[in-house]
């Protein structure tokens, strides 16, 4: 793999904290995880490897870094005991470890870790999406046990970075006047911003061309995506992060006694592709919603057709809810080609987008939304959508309103229900 020059002062700098921001595709995680590879060579090195939940690292990390090993004919050079990679010749250790817990966020494990010189957590943005000081507390809880004499020590994240509110941005940018497309060290940390441009000669095609076509069809989308821009709130917008989202997110759904799939399907007859917004969502025995999952994508109509038939099944849900507005009844024959067994319920949504999802909004602040993890996409569009003229459709909060207004039968005026 031919890496980005950018990254070479991971190698070659003095620093106490790099942060690696950039958007989807950049090899952000690969270059770091390669960096963390060749400091196991050096001695007296113990190296702890993060993310959010051990879950992901069991899924993702541990099996990606063991191929990395093995495509670079270096597997040999190391052993596995549990989650830790020891370099059989200097015996530096590399640790794969989770955060969070059944019992909250673990950081005793961390610390406890005798002579622990460099943590590495990757997907960063996951320590900022509970809308608390609590993940401040636990960066510095682990980062002040990052303290052994005669090595070099280092707290290295990389993320692709999620809002301007978020404690990271907050530190190490904002507080320091530090621009996040800034590329050098400043004070004690290191400032590595890159894009998937940065690593262009690595990547599939097909991935170029939808960035490029992101960049076309929904640019703020791509600037946040693939430029790893920062969301910044509009103060117009009917929600608020910090007030209305991340106090209430969770990481896991109740029994839900209700589930639908929500389609806003992609107008095609404009002459361009627009993004489909699909969301799944559930009404728990507790009174409470959950949005559990957004598929919204650029899709053609066979392809959502097929996403959304296929998460209906996924998720067991009771019913599709699809707005036909624009597509009449080919969006309900599109489904039905695909599987007509599935239950349809069509709506024809009449009035502005922020008339109708007024309703659902009073639901977020009354604290009875949670969604179930961080949906950064749609989270966007509904902390910036304002209802101006000019601004693009937001097909993703268009969807998680129709599921939310279905859930808690707040449809309103605004939504005309007929039944297939």
């Amino acid at each position: 793999m031919i890496f980005s020059d950018k990254y070479k002062p991971l190698w070659t700098e003095n620093y106490r904290y790099a942060i690696v921001s950039g958007g989807r595709g950049s090899a952000k995680s690969f270059t770091v995880q390669t960096f963390l590879r060749d400091l196991t060579y050096q001695k007296n090195h113990k190296i702890a490897l993060t993310r959010y939940t051990m879950t992901s690292a069991e899924k993702s990390v541990i099996p990606e870094f063991t191929e990395k090993l093995e495509l670079e004919g270096v597997l040999s050079h190391f052993e596995l005991t549990g989650k830790t990679y020891k370099n059989i010749n200097s015996e530096s250790e590399l640790s794969f470890m989770g955060l969070k817990t059944s019992s909250g966020v673990q950081t005793a494990s961390l610390k406890s870790i005798h002579g622990l010189s460099t943590w590495y957590m990757e997907e960063a943005e996951e320590l900022n999406d509970d809308g608390t000081e609590e993940t401040e507390c636990t960066f510095d809880k682990i980062d002040n046990s990052i303290r052994t004499k005669g090595v070099d020590l280092r707290t290295i994240l990389t993320w692709n970075p999620s809002n301007e509110d978020s404690f990271i941005y907050k530190r190490f940018f904002k507080d320091r006047g530090i621009d996040i497309t800034f590329n050098g060290v400043h004070e004690d940390t290191l400032y590595i911003y890159t894009t998937y441009k940065d690593n262009i000669d690595n990547l599939h095609k097909s991935f170029i061309d939808k960035a490029e076509k992101t960049k076309e069809v929904n640019l703020p989308r791509y600037n946040h995506i693939y430029k790893g821009i920062p969301i910044k709130e509009n103060a117009l917008a009917l929600w608020k992060l910090n007030t209305m989202i991340a106090p209430y997110r969770v990481r896991e759904a109740p029994e839900l006694k209700r589930i639908v799939v929500a389609v806003d399907p992609s107008v095609t007859n404009t002459g361009r592709q627009d993004e489909c917004g699909i969301v799944a969502a559930g009404e728990g025995f507790d009174g409470h919603y959950y949005v559990i999952r957004d598929m919204s994508d650029l899709l053609t109509t066979k392809e959502w057709a097929l996403t959304v038939v296929g998460l209906y099944h996924e998720l067991k849900a009771d019913k599709v809810i699809a707005e036909v507005n624009q597509g009449g009844a080919l969006v309900t024959e599109s489904m039905n080609n695909v599987d007509p067994s599935i239950f349809i319920k069509t709506i024809v949504a009449k009035r502005s987008k922020i008339l109708r999802a007024e309703p659902v909004s009073l639901l977020y602040e009354e604290g009875r939304v949670h969604h179930v993890g961080t949906f950064q996409e749609m989270e966007q569009e509904m902390c910036n959508y304002t209802g101006d003229p000019k601004e693009k459709s937001p097909n993703r909060l268009d969807a998680v309103v129709y599921a939310l207004a279905d859930l808690s039968r707040k449809g309103g005026p605004e939504l005309s229900i007929s039944f297939i």
